[in-house]
């Protein structure tokens, strides 16, 4: 009986650390923009094509403003080691949402 009294505190403990593993990140993300990327040379790409694709259907539907979206292409930007290719869609995009303000 006190090993599952045992388990079960583990484990809301460590529900307890997941949740604020979990908060913690979430809070990165929002503020990251602001700072650092959470993006790798590896991993840019298809952060850069979903938002290729999510600014089109964002301009069909208005989900998030422009300013979220601005904010998304600024922060992958600021990954290190960015390629020419990529700084190239980034400004694409920039571009169109600027477009879009008028």
């Amino acid at each position: 009986m006190s090993v599952d009294i045992e388990k079960n505190a583990s484990a809301r403990a460590k529900c307890k650390d997941d949740k604020a593993e979990r908060l913690s990140r979430r809070a990165n993300a929002k503020t990251s923009a602001q700072g650092e990327s959470p993006y790798t040379v590896k991993s840019i790409d298809g952060a850069i094509a979903h938002l290729e694709i999510a600014i089109t259907v964002d301009d069909d539907v208005a989900v998030f403003g422009r300013r979220y979206w601005i904010d998304r292409v600024q922060q992958i930007a600021l990954t290190p080691g960015i390629l020419q290719s990529q700084v190239h869609r980034l400004n694409h995009l920039l571009g169109q949402l600027a477009d879009e303000r008028r």
